[in-house]
């Protein structure tokens, strides 16, 4: 059910903004607008279900009296009330305990005005130290997610939150709502919590799964937009932010696939840019509590039952005999420093504004004088961008762009997508590299003893001239830098820019992408080292079929 609703948000928005509903960064409102395509899929889907009733027109029209009614409940039903409990006081810096010290040996290196930086690339590293950062907390923990898995690692890290909220850390979790289909007493329990308040951001108004489609095509102009920020700010010293969701595939026990990612931990000047960033979408009006009574010990359960069940695929990420304090000060020293700059857009997804983060993220690229690197796992520019990058070539700019090819990308939906625009990207000037599903580098990105199949490129991240970064949650495509809420962090780091420029060169190499070009005719060519494909590397027949018919439908018009 959530991959049909996920698959409707990203397929029908985007195709509504080809038919004109979303214009230069806009978005239109009004039923005028959208009731017509609402009674249109309504009454093709109640045919459809109507056919499979024998055929007979009693069915269908029950059917349909059934699917009107459920959305029209769906369009009235009131909103919880957003209360302000005492939890809605902004967290402040701590001055004492392990973090705030950690912190402060940070920030002794530091220029006025200056962050301390630290790129977390690695899969396991990346779960250690939010572990780290929960059970060294001491005052607080603002967590803020697009996705929070119910799977081993999801319980691993919430269990440490809750044992955090047992020792008096005051807890505030804001969670988007699309991804928490069918889990809300779960939310329920975990806000029962004494130190824990939950809340989740641009909420159905009926929490049932069964009705939430319905809902979503009545209301799609407020609920196709969906938070992807990704924040976790400790003790108010410490804050990470970037790519990753919170899930197995995102830190390397995933059996399937894991993610090839980066986030990048802050202390110093922009952490209090990033727990205001928090506290705007906290106040927010499109964040909701979860209501209800509940009873903490049924989230406690289920996370103590995970870990226990999942003991041997979760030691990697075990806590050292005495504690996360050694390890937490042998990273403080590898911390690179500079100035930076937090890009957020706005948290009112209701209202007609344009983004803000997207303006800024090009004027860093149009910046941009000798080289470009991008790295985006869904990839799907508009005309603007591409006439940017055009400008940049004919500069002398040299412009890399990394992203999933068709067999790496874990939503063929959005490849679908980036095909439109590929050609026109090589046309450019641009050079693209495609990652490979078996690239020598998903050994990397596995952490033992899991033994994932494949690796999916997930990384969002921009380097301009060696000396410039960009580490964030946006992926280049229209539901990022339109439909979504975004965050991120533009650093004056020249240390952090070549760590990822090592980073990303190491993926477009042979051993890891392909590299695509355009040959005489328009015809594309893959090539890794001296071999060279004449069609798309795909993992399968299958998967070129789905392909094949996605590609067939209008909902690869983004632009």
């Amino acid at each position: 059910m959530l991959a049909w609703v996920g698959s409707i948000g990203i397929g029908f928005g985007n195709w509504q903004m080809r038919s004109g509903v979303f214009r230069a960064g806009k978005i239109a409102r009004g039923p005028d607008q959208s009731l017509p395509m609402v009674s249109m899929l309504l009454c093709r889907l109640a045919d459809a279900l109507g056919a499979c009733a024998s055929g007979r027109r009693t069915g269908r029209a029950a059917w349909l009296s059934i699917l009107l009614s459920s959305a029209a409940l769906a369009a009235c039903a009131p909103l919880t009330p957003l209360d302000r409990p005492a939890f809605a006081d902004p967290s402040t810096r701590a001055e004492h305990g392990a973090l705030a010290v950690h912190a402060a040996a940070a920030e002794g290196a530091l220029g006025d005005g200056e962050s301390a930086f630290w790129l977390l690339e690695d899969n396991a590293d990346s779960l250690r130290v939010r572990i780290a950062l929960a059970d060294l907390a001491e005052e607080t923990l603002d967590i803020q997610y697009f996705i929070w898995q119910d799977d081993m690692t999801g319980r691993l890290l919430m269990k440490h939150v809750l044992d955090a909220a047992d020792r008096g850390v005051r807890v505030r979790f804001l969670i988007d709502d699309l991804a928490v289909v069918g889990r809300h007493a779960e939310l329920e329990s975990l806000d029962a919590h004494p130190r824990i308040e939950v809340r989740v951001f641009n909420p159905w108004r009926l929490r049932s799964p069964l009705i939430r489609p319905f809902e979503f095509v009545t209301r799609m102009n407020v609920l196709n937009h969906r938070m992807h920020n990704k924040v976790l700010v400790a003790d108010g010293r410490f804050a990470i932010l970037g790519g990753r969701n919170i899930g197995d595939r995102y830190f390397g026990v995933y059996d399937n696939f894991v993610q090839n990612d980066v986030d990048l931990m802050l202390a110093g000047a922009l952490v209090g840019d990033v727990m205001a960033s928090f506290e705007t979408y906290w106040i927010s009006e499109n964040s909701r509590p979860v209501g209800g009574a509940g009873d903490a010990s049924t989230i406690r359960a289920l996370c103590e039952e995970s870990v226990a069940a999942n003991a041997e695929m979760l030691v990697a990420f075990a806590t050292p005999p005495d504690g996360w304090n050694a390890y937490f000060a042998a990273l403080v020293e590898k911390a690179t420093k500079g100035r930076g700059r937090l890009l957020l857009d706005p948290p009112n997804v209701d209202e007609q504004s344009p983004t803000a983060l997207y303006e800024h993220f090009k004027a860093m690229i149009a910046e941009a004088r000798e080289d470009l690197i991008i790295s985006s796992p869904y990839l799907v520019p508009d005309s603007e961008l591409i006439e940017l990058i055009a400008d940049l070539v004919e500069r002398g700019v040299r412009v890399r762009i990394l992203t999933n090819s068709l067999a790496s990308n874990s939503h063929v939906i959005a490849h679908s997508a980036y095909k439109k625009w590929r050609r026109a990207l090589l046309a450019a000037g641009a050079e693209i590299y495609e990652m490979r599903s078996d690239a020598e580098v998903l050994e990397r990105y596995k952490t033992p003893p899991a033994e994932p199949k494949w690796l999916a490129l997930h990384t969002k991240a921009v380097v301009v001239d060696g000396r410039t970064s960009f580490v964030g949650s946006p992926n280049v495509d229209p539901r990022s830098m339109i439909l979504n809420t975004e965050i991120g962090v533009i650093a004056d780091d020249p240390e952090l820019a070549a760590a990822l420029v090592r980073l990303l060169e190491r993926d477009m190499a042979p051993a890891n992408s392909w590299r695509v070009t355009l040959e005489n005719g328009g015809w594309l060519k893959w090539w890794n080292g001296d071999e060279r494909v004449d069609r798309q590397p795909a993992k399968g027949f299958q998967q070129r079929a789905v392909e094949f018919f996605l590609n067939l439908l209008p909902i690869k018009n983004q632009a």
